[in-house]
């Protein structure tokens, strides 16, 4: 792999989290970033929950740094620190990326949902008009509910085993995006006429655990998306294939994701 270009006069972009070791975003954004022509590069930021707030309200006064990928766990404590977010993030309530604007002011957005709507596009299925079944409502759950709804999407049934997180993400969609009929969903493993199912719990990550819900045989023609990266087939995966579903994993999801942080970057890049 050649060295990316660095100099005195380099932009800088970070990645902030705890822990911060298993990410691969400095390597691939650095990348997309020489590969444009941009002198700038991504690094990680290993920010410790004690001294984030003091730790961050530093590093947004570096001179040369002009924006921050957030990651697990600051992506909702992260939204206070913006002048402002852009209309998804204060809907879904956390933030995943920071840029500097001209004036020197920072400003938050969410991409999560997004990566997957433009993930679940470039692979023939538009989610507009869909009916959809979603198992978990954290924050993952959260960003895609958002950016479902703000894509169309008819229906969003959602599952989560607190109920009343559920209720709070399905009255958030309601209020934001009323053409979008959204529900708690009291069985996690009901499918009636939906189209998508997508699972945002990490239930199937670790050996032994099984599918999210016990389901039975689904329709071939259901869509299944699991956000899961690591490993690349979960239970739920291999279960949907066997009973002739496409699936997804989470993979084109965080792909199609760096894109948009990345062109949101751009915009104001130096």
């Amino acid at each position: 792999m050649s060295l990316a270009r660095i100099d005195g006069a380099t932009r800088l972009y970070g990645i902030v989290g705890h822990p911060i070791a298993q990410v691969r975003s400095p390597e691939v954004m650095t990348a997309w970033l020489q590969q444009g022509g941009h002198n700038a590069i991504l690094v990680p930021l290993h920010v410790l929950p004690e001294a984030f707030d003091e730790t961050m309200l530093g590093l947004m006064r570096l001179g040369n740094l002009d924006g921050l990928v957030i990651t697990v766990p600051y992506k909702a404590r992260a939204l206070a620190l913006a002048d402002s977010n852009l209309p998804m993030a204060q809907q879904v309530g956390a933030i995943n990326a920071l840029r500097r604007n001209p004036d020197g002011s920072w400003e938050g957005a969410i991409f999560d949902g997004v990566g997957l709507v433009r993930a679940l596009r470039a692979d023939g299925f538009e989610p507009a008009g869909r009916r959809v079944k979603m198992l978990g409502a954290g924050g993952a759950g959260s960003a895609v509910a958002i950016a479902l709804a703000e894509a169309g999407a008819r229906s969003l049934d959602i599952f989560d085993t607190d109920a009343a997180r559920a209720a709070g993400l399905a009255q958030r969609v309601t209020t934001h995006y009323p053409d979008c009929k959204a529900h708690v969903a009291g069985d996690a493993a009901q499918l009636d006429d939906h189209e998508l199912l997508i699972n945002c719990t990490p239930i199937g990550m670790h050996p032994g655990e099984g599918m999210p819900a016990p389901f039975g045989r689904l329709d071939p023609e259901l869509r299944v998306v699991d956000i899961i990266m690591k490993p690349r087939s979960t239970p739920l995966a291999e279960h949907a294939q066997a009973c002739g579903c496409r699936v997804m994993n989470g993979v084109p999801m965080l792909d199609r994701q760096v894109e948009a942080v990345m062109s949101f970057f751009m915009e104001h890049a130096q």
